[in-house]
């Protein structure tokens, strides 16, 4: 009886020992699953981490392209490579987080920068318009290229406004001379009522935010550049401003106050003055617009005694439309 009840005390040790082991190699294989589990998450998150940043770098440096490794975050780090044209850019990341790497690859087309609807040299919308051109300025509506040679586009009115009230307005308001160099569309003064239903806050805000320079109020004089005909730049303006000297500049430029033009300031593109309250723009200089300039707000004031000129330039518009580009992507694809 005794040896019997060893025999079962024997077998019952052993069972508990067996089950034992067995509990103690599935808490390990459960932990190490767990660890598994956790290190492939982070190295994930590490990854996708990374497209999203390189997305936002690529918003303001728009010809970013190459590899970039070992960026550290979470603990981790991650390798970036960035090929292709705009139109299809691809975004490889691969993540590292312990032993373990996670690849993310994206696949996204840049959109285009969207340029307002086009309506003459010069197109103004305002509720309260002021004008006093004196001088020798020019605001031609006839399309030429930035060489001053003719373009081949039809010509567009010299000053294009959205209210009848507007135009009679501004011919009743020039001098003879002043009224024979307002050229373009209709004959001269080519001075024409327009429909332009352009959301110019929407429209202001988008390039406002794809903006490649952003300038404080203040005045640039010789040796300001921005932008040039073979590489557009988009610039926004926030606050008064003067050019002066020789500074240029192409593409899109928005100014967010008031504007004057004192030297041979030139520019190609489109010259947008935007703002909510009162616009004063001033020309005193002998710069000249090639494009299209377009005055928007509550208030639009007008003087000129100098020989500024503002060109209709289909070349310099399709530059900018072809050229420049905007901070905002299309996500075409997402494999991981």
């Amino acid at each position: 009886m005794g040896k019997g009840i060893f025999l079962v005390i024997i077998g019952v040790s052993l069972i508990t020992s067996i089950l034992i082991l067995k509990l103690n190699a599935n808490s390990k294989e459960g932990l190490q699953t767990t660890v598994d589990h956790y290190e492939n998450t982070q190295a994930r998150i590490i990854a996708n981490s990374g497209v999203e940043v390189y997305l936002e770098k690529l918003r303001r440096d728009k010809d970013l392209h190459g590899k970039f490794d070992n960026i550290n975050l979470l603990d981790g780090n991650y390798d970036i490579d960035i090929s292709g044209p705009d139109s299809f850019m691809t975004i490889t990341s691969s993540g590292h987080f312990g032993n373990t790497n996670h690849q993310t690859i994206v696949t996204a087309a840049r959109e285009p920068a969207v340029l307002p609807t086009v309506s003459g040299a010069m197109y103004i919308s305002t509720d309260t318009l002021n004008v006093k051109l004196q001088g020798d300025l020019e605001i031609d509506g006839n399309d030429r290229n930035i060489d001053d040679s003719p373009g081949p586009e039809a010509p567009m009115p010299g000053i294009s406004v959205d209210d009848p009230s507007d135009s009679a307005y501004v011919v009743n308001s020039l001098k003879p001379k002043i009224s024979k160099s307002i050229e373009g569309f209709g004959g001269d003064p080519s001075v024409h009522t327009t429909v332009n239903n352009t959301d110019w806050e929407q429209v202001t805000r988008d390039l406002i935010f794809a903006a490649d320079y952003t300038l404080p109020t203040g005045t640039y004089t010789t040796g300001t550049v921005l932008g040039t005909f073979a590489d557009p730049k988009i610039t926004f303006v926030n606050g008064d401003v003067e050019f002066s000297g020789t500074s240029s500049g192409s593409g899109i430029m928005i100014i967010n106050g008031n504007v004057r033009m004192s030297g041979e300031f030139t520019y190609s593109g489109m010259l947008i003055v935007y703002g909510q309250s009162s616009i004063e723009t001033t020309l005193v200089g002998n710069g000249g617009i090639y494009g299209t300039t377009a005055l928007v707000g509550n208030n639009v004031d007008i003087k000129s005694t100098g020989t500024a000129s503002f060109y209709y330039s289909s070349q310099a518009i399709n530059n900018a439309k072809v050229n420049l580009k905007s901070s905002r992507f299309e996500i075409l694809s997402w494999w991981e």
